[in-house]
């Protein structure tokens, strides 16, 4: 009767603090997103070589927005040349992908019937969680917003603000994956796996879920704050444990200490939300990641990252001034795909996004291409009311003067190197496709 009694009691003290204090997950998701200091909810991101974070749709510019545009014209042509077909881009970040697939779009539709025709019906659909990215897209666009639809919601979360489906497009999701907050399950050795809850503490003092927001807005108050981790049965998270059952069972089995393994049970739902925006589509998912065996084996270390490149900063260091991303599980993403319906095509390294386009890239004519557009685009920042203005402004050259000349070059040599995959890269590209 005791040990029945203390069971019971462990349950209470344990839902107790689950009711009180984030989870890991949700603690991360609210420095990505929450209203009052989100990192990606200020919209406050500094986007390219020196900033934040520079990605390839960025780093590649134009080329990369090109391949995009051919992928599109190619299932446009599979589909049977449909009158109306869509580009969907889940986060467009600073909307540079997007300017460079509606100039291309414009261009070809110049030079050739085809693309003409293709041009008459496309339209450029952008899902964004955050409105004031949104925001920053449409500026960055100008007048050619006016070929682009926004539509704020969030499709890993069932939002009711989703489009509507229609019936032709591609989806391009690019480091859509990675910005999930995913919950922190550790594995003890000779313990059945737990899921980690964050308990924050301002003056030593113990501060709710619900206080969280308001503390963490307030800069004055934000750097006072101290984070402790609590680790409780998986059972404290809705679904979380039947979520692991499925797609991770390996997590209950073996006995030693393991690393943590980081899920994110809201992998299924994007993927099937996201099949479901059109009756016939191809899905570009890209993103760097690998399979269910190195998530289960690699440190934390390798799987969760904050900050810019080379900070090496944690998830506490900086919160809301910091991204925070994590290493995809393709592996998860592939069987939600196969779950939703959806017919897996291909899944490999990002170069793989040439094939069928047609698109040859030559590493010096390209590298050159690449090197104009970066130009432009600083000198365009410096007179842009973008957080980019002010860092731009005080740097004579790119990187804060570490870059210049060759090794400007060498860099962008090195990107395109690694893109194409003459170069090992963790990117990966899983094609998915409906109808």
């Amino acid at each position: 009767m005791l040990s029945i009694r203390g069971a019971e009691e462990r349950r209470d003290a344990h839902r107790a603090v689950a009711a009180t204090y984030p989870s890991w997950r949700d603690f991360v998701d609210a420095a990505l997103f929450a209203p009052s200091w989100g990192y990606y909810a200020t919209g406050a991101i500094r986007f390219g070589e020196g900033g934040h974070y520079d990605t390839y749709p960025i780093a590649l510019s134009p080329v990369f927005g090109e391949i995009v545009a051919a992928r599109a014209f190619r299932q446009w042509e599979r589909c049977g040349r449909p009158a109306r077909f869509d580009v969907c881009e889940l986060g467009a970040g600073n909307g540079q992908l997007c300017l460079d697939v509606v100039v291309t779009v414009a261009r070809r539709a110049g030079e050739s019937t085809a693309w003409r025709a293709f041009d008459r019906g496309f339209r450029y659909r952008v899902v964004e969680r955050s409105p004031a990215l949104a925001e920053r897209q449409r500026a960055k666009l100008g007048s050619l917003a006016a070929r682009v639809d926004w539509r704020v919601a969030d499709p890993s979360a069932g939002d009711a603000r989703l489009p509507r489906p229609r019936d032709a497009g591609l989806v391009v999701a690019n480091e859509v994956l990675d910005c999930l907050a995913h919950h922190r399950i550790v594995r003890p050795a000779g313990a059945p796996p737990a899921v980690t809850f964050v308990v924050p503490r301002l003056g030593g003092r113990p501060l709710p879920a619900r206080g969280l927001d308001d503390v963490m807005a307030d800069p004055r108050r934000r750097g006072r704050v101290r984070f402790h981790e609590v680790d409780l049965p998986l059972d404290v998270v809705p679904g979380l444990a039947a979520f692991c059952d499925a797609f991770v069972p390996e997590l209950r089995a073996g006995r030693g200490a393991r690393p943590p393994y980081f899920a994110a049970p809201e992998i299924p739902r994007l993927v099937a939300n996201v099949g479901r925006l059109y009756r016939r589509s191809e899905m570009l998912w890209i993103d760097y990641g690998d399979t269910r065996a190195f998530h289960l084996r690699a440190p934390e270390r390798r799987k969760v990252f904050a900050g810019p490149p080379r900070s090496r900063h944690g998830v506490y260091d900086r919160p809301g001034e910091d991204d925070v991303t994590f290493m995809v599980d393709f592996t998860v993403a592939t069987d939600a795909a196969k779950e939703a319906g959806l017919r897996v095509v291909d899944h490999g390294p990002q170069g793989r996004l040439l094939r069928g386009t047609r698109l040859r890239l030559p590493a010096a004519a390209t590298a050159d291409r690449i090197l104009a557009y970066r130009a432009v685009e600083w000198m365009l920042g410096l007179v842009s009311p973008a957080p980019e203005r002010a860092w731009r402004q005080g740097s004579l050259t790119w990187s804060g003067g570490r870059a210049r000349g060759g090794r400007l070059r060498a860099s962008v040599a090195r990107d395109l190197a690694t893109f194409v995959g003459r170069r090992r890269s963790t990117f990966q590209v899983l094609v998915l496709r409906r109808g």
